[in-house]
């Protein structure tokens, strides 16, 4: 099936998962990725459950790539990787800066194999600035930023948010960046340099709260009063609105129209300064019945509300059934993962290309054959653990 980016070369050199995840949205979207890794591995390959070369979390990062396993401390692995580059739209890195140049692979040295290169770093908190050179994780990510501050429990502690959503959405301003630098090459003709800090894709995707602390001072008071979840005779229910007359369907819904005649809810300002006694009020009475029961009340009133899932009553749900939401991978050594799938991609088969990640350097050979290297230089390289890939593949190259 095309893609939108078929006929884009890609060479992947990050590891971990902000920008792997984010070559692997351009491989999705037709590209061909090829992602540059150790040796052993991109060390996200141990993040969890390990079957062999692989891990669920490294699966969903590297979906749709070929795997080119190269040792670049070897001056003889750089001038393969300048020869990839060579015919190469865009480089993705995510070394902590300074690296890229010590290995010869920064952007002034890429750029002149390849001119009109579009290259992104990812880093924790950039290429420049007191903390260019600290490490950063997601976690540290979330408590830099603010994520985890915003995330406190009702005692003060604050919590992670238990994924990597900061990785992931650095994953996805990458992205912009990326494909918008790439519609203007087409225009100017001219590469793009790109700098992709987690610390600042962290803070964009809060940028309506940072403004609203700085502008009042101090947190505000919450804006749509009295949503948030809660608790029902057989589980959770998240409830939200946006208008006040909302506010007035819920009260009604719940039998309580008392809620919204009392002076003390009559609008969003005065519900959140009562918001304490309002949400111990309308507690009460969401205990009294089932999730289901409120829901075919909600859904009658038009009162927004969803019942609160896990993953797996997300999968089982009727409606992610219905739109495929979420597609099967054949995964070697997993078998079936369901996946959700990305959208503004077409559903993949469970045996598409694009659908699964490769072993380390299972591509290693096929490409390095791509690029003009004999059987037995490439025989040397493996030797010399320059490269790993299977000998199987350089056995039939030498038939």
């Amino acid at each position: 099936m095309a893609g939108d980016y078929d006929g884009v070369r890609i060479v992947d050199a990050s590891q971990g998962i902000a920008g792997p995840y984010c070559a692997m949205l351009f491989a999705q979207h037709g590209a061909e990725v090829i992602k540059i890794e150790p040796p052993d591995g991109d060390w996200v390959r141990g993040l969890g459950l390990r079957r062999g070369d692989h891990t669920i979390t490294e699966i969903c990062a590297n979906r749709g790539k070929r795997s080119l396993a190269l040792d670049l401390r070897d001056a003889r692995a750089k001038d393969i990787m300048r020869r990839l580059v060579a015919r190469a739209d865009i480089f993705l890195e995510s070394s902590r800066p300074g690296v890229a140049r010590r290995l010869g692979i920064d952007y002034p040295i890429l750029v002149k194999h390849r001119p009109d290169l579009v290259y992104a770093s990812f880093s924790g908190y950039g290429q420049e600035g007191p903390y260019a050179a600290l490490p950063m994780t997601d976690t540290v990510a979330q408590a830099f930023s603010g994520v985890m501050a915003l995330n406190s429990d009702a005692d003060g502690t604050p919590r992670k948010v238990p994924h990597y959503i900061v990785d992931l959405m650095g994953s996805l301003y990458g992205f912009q960046a990326i494909a918008a630098a790439m519609f203007a090459r087409e225009r100017r003709g001219a590469g793009k340099y790109l700098d992709i800090s987690l610390m600042q894709a962290a803070a964009a995707l809060q940028a309506a709260k940072i403004a609203e602390v700085a502008f009042h001072g101090g947190a505000p008071a919450a804006l749509n009063a009295p949503a948030g979840s809660y608790r029902t005779a057989d589980g959770w229910i998240a409830v939200t609105l946006m208008r006040d007359e909302q506010y007035v369907r819920l009260c009604d819904a719940l039998g309580r129209p008392d809620l919204h005649t009392d002076a003390r809810y009559q609008s969003f300002g005065t519900r959140a300064e009562n918001l304490r006694e309002l949400r111990e009020a309308l507690g009460a009475v969401f205990v009294t019945r089932s999730t289901e029961d409120w829901m075919g009340r909600f859904r009658e009133a038009d009162v927004m509300a969803t019942p609160v899932l896990d993953y797996a009553q997300w999968l089982d749900d009727p409606h992610v059934k219905a739109v495929v939401a979420a597609t099967v991978v054949m995964q070697p050594g997993f078998g079936a993962l369901p996946v959700p799938s990305i959208p503004g991609v077409a559903a993949l088969g469970a045996n598409d290309a694009r659908a699964t990640a490769p072993d380390i350097g299972a591509d290693s050979i096929s490409i390095l054959h791509a690029l003009g290297y004999g059987a037995e230089e490439i025989r040397g390289f493996r030797e010399a653990g320059i490269v790993a890939g299977p000998m199987a593949q350089l056995i039939e190259s030498n038939a």
